[in-house]
């Protein structure tokens, strides 16, 4: 069949869609997005103005065949497309389509066999250019941060209706920064709303605690690994246990099995000894039923090796790593801290499925031990629990509390304690005696174990230390200038003061967007006894941004007090895409890096003092209360 038979003329119309859009979009994303917004026509929302249409024109045109994407089943069928040089705009008052909701709207409004969609979305090359590309894969599109969908169709009428039916949504709308939390207090619950929170924990708890099934499976699993390990060679001593959120006990039935395995080999050859040893135990582990999908990833930075564990009730994840032994001790060093006070681990727990549920956790940013560093920090500078790392005695008084203010504010008294580490004891903050020295893979790992009998001088609720964590890393903390550090136990430690973190200072890098996504991190979270280990590294400035934003939201969720019966449940209502619709709506909250972009490119595409009005704040409250009621 020739290609003028299988050809049909199109007209064009370019909306604004939304395909995938990230939890914290890229600052660029914020920007690009507000500068075509302000292109629009006022009364338009699925035009996008002759420019982009022209744009379209030349971009289908210099394809030999351009495709759309046609009715299917199972699989996306294309058509040969010609487009006509005159396009055509449409005006309608709906909201701009995501590309699924474009190809769904099209198909049903489609009496005839013209092939429906097409999609061209914006590409940034290396150097921030923006140009457009046909995307062949229109419903294959989900990571694209936003896109342009381009529908083409002869029954331009029956799109123009149904489009009316939808939400509007191309004004310009911003998130609330939700700076007043900062000033706010969180009021005494009454009796009826402490019920409800002690109601609600205790649902929690049984969710963050694994089952006698679960607990089971992790032993069985222990065991044939064990089985496996000792069988390899009778003169390499192996040991096998659970670390991480399993050890301490903040881990649901479904969490991923985190295990440990401590390989001891003869002394001579011992590298060689062991990457062999490890490499006979993959093996086994490959060829061993019940152990599917085995990986070793060795050059991580901790080797480890992931498999799936199968039996009749379904799969599961695990993951072993060798030689980890600040792995195990951090682990725990996080369980020590949940038994010296009752109020540690609903604490951890809340913070735990807040980071979740509202998608914050993400491996590539930071992860669930960065935020209970975060979360145990705060409870130590607020004297809800003490400073383990540094103590040989469960009692910490004034004095004490005293010498560890001043320590913290001191860059002599800090660097003379991380470097003492090195080559003497550590001194007790309390008594001034030494601590033991506790070595692991050559770090020091010493911890107080024994906190029976910890009295703490705050009395704060589990909910009062919830909302004034979450106010003060909302509000007060500033990271562009702070750092969080456990071993220290605050979290306004000066950065320059930690000489061995290894993060570049803000200031040097804000000054310079080009450079954020390489070198600029916002957060620095010092591990326990890794000095040197930034566990916020990985995380860009918009999800700093981001993250803080979120804490004042959660702030004033609780402030709030009971809603529908529910008191800490709001703070876990899933992001809605109808409230984080598009990057635009982040610019409000992007207060440290919006105005530098916009100054450095010397193009201003919001002003906070005009563009933020009652009529084009999104109403977060309102918004998230009729989620959870048409969850109900």
């Amino acid at each position: 069949m020739s290609r003028k038979q299988n050809s049909v003329d199109m007209t064009l119309a370019a909306g604004f869609g939304v395909a995938g859009l990230k939890r914290f979009p890229p600052i660029g994303s914020v920007f690009n997005t507000l500068k075509e917004k302000s292109k629009l026509a006022i009364n338009t929302s699925m035009t996008s103005g002759v420019g982009l249409i022209e744009q379209l024109s030349k971009l289908i045109d210099s394809q030999d065949t351009a495709y759309a994407v046609e009715n299917s089943k199972p699989k996306v069928k294309r058509k040969a497309l010609t487009v006509r040089s005159a396009l055509r705009q449409i005006s309608v008052e709906g909201q701009p389509l995501r590309v699924k909701q474009a190809c769904e709207l099209i198909r049903s409004t489609q009496h005839d066999r013209v092939p429906s969609v097409a999609l061209a979305r914006r590409r940034t090359d290396a150097d921030g250019h923006m140009s457009l590309v046909l995307d062949l894969d229109a419903e294959q599109i989900e990571g694209s941060t936003y896109a342009w969908a381009v529908m083409a169709c002869r029954k331009l009428e029956n799109i123009r209706d149904e489009t009316r039916k939808l939400r509007h949504m191309q004004r310009m709308q911003f998130l609330p920064p939700l700076n007043n939390v900062k000033r706010g207090k969180m009021r005494k619950l009454d009796a009826y709303e402490q019920a409800v929170v002690d109601n609600e924990l205790a649902e929690l708890d049984a969710r963050w605690t694994a089952d006698a099934r679960s607990q089971n499976l992790q032993e069985k699993i222990i065991r044939e690994m064990l089985a496996l390990a000792r069988g390899i060679d009778k003169r390499v001593r192996v040991n096998l246990e659970a670390f991480g959120s399993r050890l301490y006990g903040l881990s649901t039935s479904a969490s991923d099995f985190d295990l440990a395995m401590t390989i001891r080999v003869p002394q001579r050859n011992a590298e060689v000894w062991f990457m062999r040893f490890v490499r006979h135990f993959v093996v086994r582990l490959q060829r061993t039923p019940g152990f599917q999908r085995v990986v070793w990833l060795q050059h991580a930075r901790v080797p480890i090796v992931k498999f799936v564990y199968r039996t009749r009730h379904g799969e599961h994840e695990c993951d072993v790593s060798f030689n980890h032994g600040l792995g195990m001790a951090k682990s725990r060093l996080i369980g020590a801290y949940m038994r010296c006070d009752p109020r540690v681990r609903p604490v951890l727990m809340v913070l735990k499925e807040w980071a979740i549920t509202r998608a914050i956790s993400n491996p590539n940013a930071m992860n669930s031990f960065g935020v209970m560093m975060m979360g145990l920090t705060y409870l130590v500078q607020e004297r809800v629990v003490p400073p383990l790392q540094l103590l040989a005695t469960n009692a910490m008084d004034k004095r004490g509390w005293e010498k560890l203010a001043a320590l913290q504010q001191s860059r002599e008294q800090i660097s003379a304690l991380y470097m003492s580490e090195q080559s003497e004891p550590i001194k007790c903050v309390q008594s001034g005696e030494s601590l033991p020295d506790w070595r692991v893979e050559g770090k020091s790992a010493y911890f107080l174990t024994n906190t029976n009998g910890w009295q703490s001088p705050n009395k704060q609720t589990v909910p009062e230390l919830l909302f004034n964590l979450f106010r003060f890393y909302g509000s007060e903390f500033e990271p562009e200038k702070c750092a969080v550090s456990l071993r220290l136990g605050s979290a306004r430690i000066a950065r320059a003061n930690l000489h061995e973190l290894q993060v570049l200072m803000p200031e040097m890098v804000l000054g310079r967007p080009q450079m954020w996504r390489e070198k600029l991190r916002l957060l620095a979270v010092e591990d326990p006894f890794e000095p040197q280990v930034n566990c916020a590294r990985f995380a860009q400035g918009e999800w700093v941004e981001g993250m803080l934003w979120e804490m004042r939201r959660a702030a004033a969720v609780l402030r709030s007090g009971a809603n529908d019966g529910r008191v800490l449940s709001a703070l876990f209502v899933p992001p809605s895409p109808a409230i984080y619709c598009d990057a635009s709506v982040w610019a409000a909250v992007y207060g440290r890096l919006f105005p530098t972009v916009q100054q450095s490119l010397n193009e201003h595409v919001f002003d906070p003092e005009k563009d933020m009005t009652p009529e084009t704040i999104i109403p977060i409250e309102e918004l998230e209360a009729a989620q959870v009621q048409s969850s109900n």
